[in-house]
């Protein structure tokens, strides 16, 4: 590792950290798990996603995080809209989240869902979801990032589906 010095910053260079340490260390940061949704000439897209932000109340702002690789992320940047659906702690939650991590096309044939008011598909049976049109986009390595300004947003009581060390979680009572 060396530090670089100039009158502006210092930046601390080091060897990139393995793959699979990140992977370990950032599983053992619990999150919530998401379906972000969007649709583009009225074809409905989405995937599971745990790299979700709120960014700011005033004015609202969301951020969402999806790789390149993303055909979700492909499909937001057309449609300039998405929405977060918040999964619940049920087994429906369950099922959505890994058919959402799947890489199946029919996926909205297997869920009700009803369309909000940038026609994004809101996930019927959703803990909360938040309803956004793109205000920023930003590359970050091998992911893009999507800040959204929340149009509409909408939560129940449960509680919500958790991700720890690769796996489904209850929280504690």
């Amino acid at each position: 590792m060396s530090l670089h010095q100039d009158a502006s910053k210092t930046t601390v260079l080091a060897d990139p950290i393995e793959q699979s340490v990140l992977r370990a260390v950032a599983g053992t940061f619990a999150t919530g798990i998401t379906i972000i949704t969007c649709s583009t000439d009225g074809k409905a897209h989405g995937c599971a996603a745990n790299a979700v932000l709120s960014v700011s109340l005033d004015p609202a702002l969301m951020l969402i995080s999806l790789a390149h690789t993303s055909r979700t992320r492909t499909a937001i940047e057309q449609a300039g809209s998405f929405a977060i659906n918040i999964l619940p702690d049920s087994a429906e939650g369950s099922a959505m989240s890994s058919l959402f991590a799947s890489r199946s096309e029919d996926k909205f044939d297997q869920i009700s869902y009803r369309r909000g008011k940038t026609a994004t598909p809101i996930l019927n049976g959703a803990l909360g979801w938040f309803e956004c049109a793109v205000e920023t986009v930003q590359v970050a390595g091998d992911h893009t990032l999507f800040i959204g300004r929340v149009l509409d947003a909408e939560h129940a009581p449960g509680e919500p589906l958790v991700f720890f060390r690769g796996r489904h979680r209850r929280l504690a009572a």
